[in-house]
């Protein structure tokens, strides 16, 4: 609804298209063409009214139709303040397009020409919101767009609320930390270090960096499916972000093949690399590092023992 309402109001601010639209009435004085065989036909004493027809430049169109009716459907459902606001400012401005009342007929009538071209962004959000379809991909005869979200910067984030919410009160979670550069030229700094996430409690900290990646522990695969690259990554981190003496976490979406932590890699004996699944449905970290801040700890170690 959010990408519709500035779609049209991108599109008001380019200008709505009017079209001519034929009025036949009766009046009483000369406007357009007269109608000079309903003239004629008038009875006695009628001779002072005028039937005429003629043109008038209206928005009243198939295209303008539907926007108002899909406008309509928005300020009804839309819970968003500033969605809210902003339908009903459009609203007011549409105040003379009428609501389509033949909806598959209007988009019959849809017209493609060079004028409309600046018409054809707000087109298929119009769909969207008239035909109650859902911007996903899947599959069918609909021809529209889909919304595509990063899925790496979903599982982070949701990890993050996970932690943050499972933490012990006095532990601390910082998201996309930026203090530490990989190396230094010409007295600036070079190659800014970006972690996911880092842990502190007390005078402890951890370095997490998740990947939205498929693991293979049943032993197909002697690498599991892990990438040399991400732990050079670590690798850095540990020495910027840990002074080389700590542990660091790769977090990895929890599957059938792998469901249960890898055993420690170790880059130097002070410093470890521990690989561990996130389970999803109930957005818990399973074997975390013991020492590691999490309120169900003993409860995750119990379920890994059993």
């Amino acid at each position: 609804m959010g990408r519709f309402l500035l779609a049209l109001d991108h599109l008001i601010k380019r200008g709505l298209r009017f079209d001519y639209q034929r009025v036949e009435e009766e009046q009483r004085f000369l406007r357009g063409q007269l109608d000079v065989v309903k003239q004629m036909r008038q009875p006695p004493g009628r001779q002072h009214h005028f039937q005429i027809r003629h043109d008038i430049y209206l928005p009243d169109r198939p295209e303008n139709r539907l926007l108002k009716f899909a406008l309509d459907e928005v300020c009804k459902a839309t819970k968003d303040a500033g969605n809210w606001r902003l339908a009903h400012e459009l609203r007011s401005v549409l105040l003379e397009v009428p609501t389509s009342r033949n909806v598959q007929q209007d988009f019959k009538q849809w017209s493609s020409e060079r004028l409309m071209a600046h018409y054809v962004p707000v087109k298929p959000w119009c769909e969207l919101i008239i035909k109650q379809q859902m911007p996903l991909a899947v599959a069918g005869e609909w021809h529209g767009m889909s919304l595509l979200f990063p899925m790496e910067k979903l599982f982070e984030r949701y990890v993050a609320a996970s932690l943050n919410r499972d933490l012990m009160q006095d532990a601390r979670l910082q998201t996309q930390t930026h203090t530490e550069y990989l190396c230094q030229h010409k007295g600036k700094n070079f190659f800014q270090l970006r972690p996911d996430l880092m842990v502190h409690h007390k005078n402890e900290s951890w370095v997490l960096d998740t990947k939205w990646k498929r693991l293979n522990s049943s032993g197909e695969d002697k690498s599991y499916g892990l990438k040399q690259s991400d732990f050079y990554q670590l690798f850095a981190y540990g020495h910027k972000y840990l002074a080389g003496e700590g542990e660091l976490v790769l977090i990895y979406p929890r599957r059938s093949a792998f469901d249960a932590p890898l055993q420690i890699f170790e880059f130097a004996p002070q410093l470890k690399l521990w690989v561990l699944p996130f389970d999803m449905e109930r957005g818990v970290l399973l074997g975390a590092p013991e020492g590691f801040p999490l309120h169900s700890q003993e409860l995750q170690s119990s379920e890994q023992s059993a």
